[in-house]
């Protein structure tokens, strides 16, 4: 059997590292505005969720994204729910998966997607 392979040439972003930014600053809207053009994501700091809230989130969000895609796909949903597509510029560098949450309540929708009420029951009881 013969296997082949293909590699694909990724462009280096210039970031030695993610950035971070710290939300305790009023000015740190811009700073957020100019990572997520540049870079696409960055890390909070100075915010007022618990670390031991932060830690539940991480398990559970480790937890939901190893499911098997027919289960995840069953908290699907536009404008929020799970999500996944191909990266690059044709599709070839790989797969992406998200899970788009609304944190605003007065926006008139529940903030989990359907189906995200059942599993997992930890993530609900925390972030309400």
């Amino acid at each position: 059997m013969t296997v082949s392979s293909k590699l694909v040439e990724v462009p280096k972003s210039g970031f030695s590292s993610i950035p971070v930014i710290d939300i305790s600053d009023p000015e740190s809207k811009h700073d957020m505005e100019k990572a997520c053009e540049d870079f696409g994501f960055f890390k909070v700091i100075n915010h007022s969720v618990s670390s031991e809230l932060v830690s539940v989130l991480d398990h559970e969000a480790v937890e939901f994204f190893s499911l098997p895609t027919s289960q995840k796909t069953q908290v699907a949903g536009y404008p929020f729910g799970y999500g996944k597509r191909a990266i690059g510029r044709s599709g070839d560098v790989g797969w992406v998966e998200y899970l788009l949450m609304n944190a605003n309540l007065d926006f008139g929708s529940h903030p989990f997607p359907p189906g995200l009420l059942q599993n997992p029951e930890t993530f609900r009881l925390d972030s309400t």
